[in-house]
């Protein structure tokens, strides 16, 4: 019976990583952090600004569809033609470019974030190794962090396009699914949030890249509640941080701050996993502040 609470509560409560999780900065390299939140910013950033005119042109061409649709509506005339003009096909390809841009810059930024995440793990857990055995050990295990990852998102991608079908028919047998349909991006969230140590295994533990989908959910046991919970936060405080971009009337300075408050939440997520990570593996801190508290122990 103890060795089963140990197993649900070895991970924390939010408040206990909360204060070291939003330090974004504190590490023992700062210069590590300093130039990995300026790249993302910098990735994030361009992305929305390049994006920019092409979202503007497809704004552009739904909404002449939309009137186009509309006035058919209000003259009884329907003529579904115009959905394969020129002005439709437009429109698909700005939503193409804004997408290819959006998920380019995200999955490089997010690339970054797995190089800061596992820094600061390493930092924690071997506080004696340089910068560089820190950087040989990451950049050797990239090759299968992208193969990991590329094939896990394809699944999850594909198991999210299948949920909301199922969602979509459910709606139409059972009303009471549409009431329902707003949770479904937490419950993806939710899904995700239960692979976060993915990365760290391959990190600390060098797991095959097939393995790791299993090993990911082992690590959990115990504690799945717990860690979904803890993982909700971020995105919380990412919505509620983004909520200072609207209403600025500068589109330029409005996507800087967008951008800003996303790469300080990325970081802040990356930190909690790694803490998490610690408790969920047991494994030892080693670092300068876990060596203080030990003493004064």
């Amino acid at each position: 019976m103890e060795h089963k609470l140990a197993q649900k509560n070895r991970i924390k409560p939010i408040f206990a990583y909360f204060k070291e999780s939003i330090k974004f900065y504190d590490i023992d390299q700062p210069l590590i952090a300093q130039i990995i939140f300026v790249i993302q910013l910098a990735v994030v950033f361009g992305g929305y600004v390049i994006a920019r005119p092409y979202t503007e042109k497809f704004f552009l061409y739904y909404e002449q569809i939309s009137n186009k649709f509309m006035w058919q509506i209000d003259a009884k005339n329907y003529d579904l033609s115009f959905l394969n003009s020129d002005l439709a096909i437009n429109m698909i390809n700005a939503f193409s470019i804004v997408m290819l841009i959006y998920f380019a810059s995200k999955a490089i930024a997010y690339l970054f974030g797995i190089f800061f995440g596992a820094y600061y793990f390493m930092s924690l857990t071997r506080s004696d190794t340089t910068p560089a055995q820190r950087f040989s050990d990451i950049l050797l295990k990239y090759p299968k962090l992208i193969i990991f990852n590329i094939l896990f998102y394809a699944v999850f991608a594909v198991v999210i396009v299948l949920l909301f079908l199922a969602a979509g028919i459910a709606s139409l047998i059972i009303p009471l699914f549409i009431v329902l349909s707003p949770l479904l991006p937490f419950a993806v969230i939710a899904c995700d949030t239960l692979f976060i140590f993915k990365n760290l295994l391959i990190i600390e533990f060098d797991t095959g890249v097939f393995k790791n989908f299993k090993k990911s959910l082992d690590i959990t046991k115990g504690c799945k509640r717990r860690i979904i919970v803890n993982g909700l936060w971020p995105v919380c405080l990412g919505l509620l941080l983004s909520s200072f971009s609207i209403g600025i009337n500068n589109p330029l300075l409005s996507l800087f701050i967008l951008a800003f408050f996303e790469v300080i939440v990325h970081l802040i997520t990356q930190r909690l996993i790694a803490l998490m990570f610690i408790d969920a593996a047991s494994l030892e801190r080693n670092d300068k502040k876990a060596k203080e508290v030990k003493n004064r122990g």
